[in-house]
């Protein structure tokens, strides 16, 4: 059974999926921006480890866990860089992750997909992507893209953030991991949570007017969108 807060986060993906399914142009098997560049919350994370909980894949994890990249510590998360750029200071994005293929990748293809982190579902191309050619992303559909990374940072305020296999690594110490932690070296888990920070509530979103005529809908409807009998916007005012 989900957690209420995985249930919010699947409302997400299903209302950003759905306003964005026109957008598209990538299929199965295009995997060129599939790299352990990737940002998560706990939240996130914790989805991902009850997959491979209810899969019995916990050795198979372990596998994938030894292929982990080098990264960096995070120094920011994505609330926290709108905070800077609403406050008018001058902040440059970091990449804390490796351009190495993910380790989730089978054949091109994406062996978590079902339950694949925001900054992968949101990681489209207009064109479709060739050797040498990078991915062609809207302005505006960037903008949507990066409020929604606010909002799921949002529902995980207090929480691990940083790249997707540190937050994977530092959740491994919670109980119901047990089973993959005893299949890992105890110098792997630290070096996860190391590595991640905590993740901050809105400050506010990073849009233009022009842009909001194509992505307040998609707010709204994130928003509006009812997990039992409330609404994902009364969750997270605590209401």
């Amino acid at each position: 059974m989900l957690s209420l807060k995985e249930e919010v986060l699947r409302g997400i993906y299903e209302e950003f999926e759905k306003w964005s399914a026109e957008e598209i142009v990538c299929t199965k098997g295009c995997a060129a921006c599939c790299t352990q560049n990737v940002l998560i919350t706990a939240v996130e994370g914790e989805l991902i480890h009850r997959f491979i909980r209810d899969q019995g894949k916990e050795e198979w994890m372990a596998a994938k866990m030894q292929e982990k990249a080098v990264t960096k510590r995070v120094q920011m998360t994505t609330n926290s860089f709108a905070a800077s750029c609403l406050q008018g200071d001058d902040v440059i994005p970091e990449s804390y992750g490796n351009e190495k293929p993910c380790a989730f990748l089978e054949d091109n293809c994406c062996s978590i997909y079902d339950v694949r982190p925001f900054s992968c579902r949101c990681f489209i191309s207009e064109i479709i992507c060739k050797s040498g050619v990078p991915a062609v992303i809207g302005e505006t559909y960037l903008s949507a893209s990066s409020a929604v990374m606010q909002i799921v940072e949002h529902l995980g305020q207090g929480e691990y953030f940083g790249n997707m296999f540190d937050v994977l690594l530092a959740l491994c110490d919670l109980p119901e991991n047990k089973k993959l932690m005893r299949l890992l070296s105890a110098s792997l888990s630290n070096q996860g949570r190391a590595k991640v920070i905590k993740a901050l509530p809105l400050p506010g979103f990073l849009l233009v007017e022009e842009e909001m005529g194509k992505i307040q809908p998609l707010l709204e409807a994130i928003f509006s969108h009812k997990v039992g009998d409330r609404t994902i916007e009364n969750i997270l005012n605590n209401r």
